[in-house]
């Protein structure tokens, strides 16, 4: 079990970034337990996070949601049931009304709000972040793709590379998939014919559209800098539309037009 109680203060090491917002935490709810009078508030600031601290690090907890429930990538989510932000405003606000000196108590809040600052990392640096390109938050291209495809009063059906697959369903519900972002989930282990045939390096032309065909998609979406062997329209995929990164391929016996 030494292991699990290793992986446990592994996973606090990296939620808790260069430590101090921690810290910041671990005095605040030290602080909470011994200064707050309300036993309610201080069962439910301080006692209930106190013994959620304690089963994370119970090395049964880990060996049941890692590896009993395959939980390993997400085991760091159970930190998120301590109200960390919470507890050390409260406790930073209680501590604040018992300095007498007004000058002392904005001194103090200053330096309150400086270790917050300096103890995390703006949300904007994270690699996934990148600045939206519309009030949809989704690529921009996928915009205009979905906007050509989307047909007034019914749904079609349209495979997408899978850099665009998250944001689909994001943007539209008209629009169907064979296959959505469970095929990019390694542990979730869903499989399609289709998605393997579209993440090739090389993709061939006649499986795509068969296999399209098969699952009655109505379009095919493919990055141009896709290489694929022979040519769609080769069997009745034909180019409809087009965009500066992708070319959307309509199947030539699809009905697309409004019910």
């Amino acid at each position: 079990m030494k292991e699990y109680f290793l992986q446990s203060l592994h996973t606090v090491q990296n939620f808790g970034g260069n430590g101090l917002l921690l810290l910041y935490f671990a005095v605040a709810l030290i602080y909470l337990l011994v200064r707050e009078k309300d036993k309610g508030i201080r069962k439910l600031l301080g006692g209930f996070p106190l013994a959620m601290i304690c089963l994370f690090f119970i090395p049964v907890v880990p060996f049941v949601i890692c590896s009993m429930l395959g939980e390993n990538e997400t085991f760091y989510r159970f930190l998120w049931l301590i109200p960390m932000t919470l507890i050390s405003a409260y406790a930073t606000i209680l501590f604040l009304e018992h300095v007498k000196f007004k000058w002392l108590k904005a001194l103090l809040g200053v330096i309150a709000m400086i270790c917050v600052a300096i103890g995390g990392n703006p949300g904007y640096q994270a690699p996934v972040t990148y600045p939206a390109e519309n009030i949809y938050q989704v690529p921009q291209q996928l915009v205009e793709l979905c906007d050509y495809m989307v047909v007034p009063g019914r749904e079609v059906k349209a495979v997408f590379p899978h850099e665009l697959v998250p944001f689909v369903r994001q943007y539209t519900s008209f629009i169907v998939m064979p296959y959505g972002y469970e095929t990019m989930v390694e542990r979730w282990t869903f499989t399609n014919d289709l998605e393997k045939e579209m993440i090739k390096d090389t993709s061939d032309a006649g499986e795509l559209a068969r296999l399209a065909r098969e699952d009655r998609c109505h379009y095919i979406v493919l990055n141009k800098g896709h290489q694929v062997s022979g040519l769609l329209e080769d069997y009745d995929y034909n180019p409809v539309f087009e965009t500066e990164n992708y070319a959307v391929y309509l199947d030539k016996f699809a009905d697309v037009s409004e019910w």
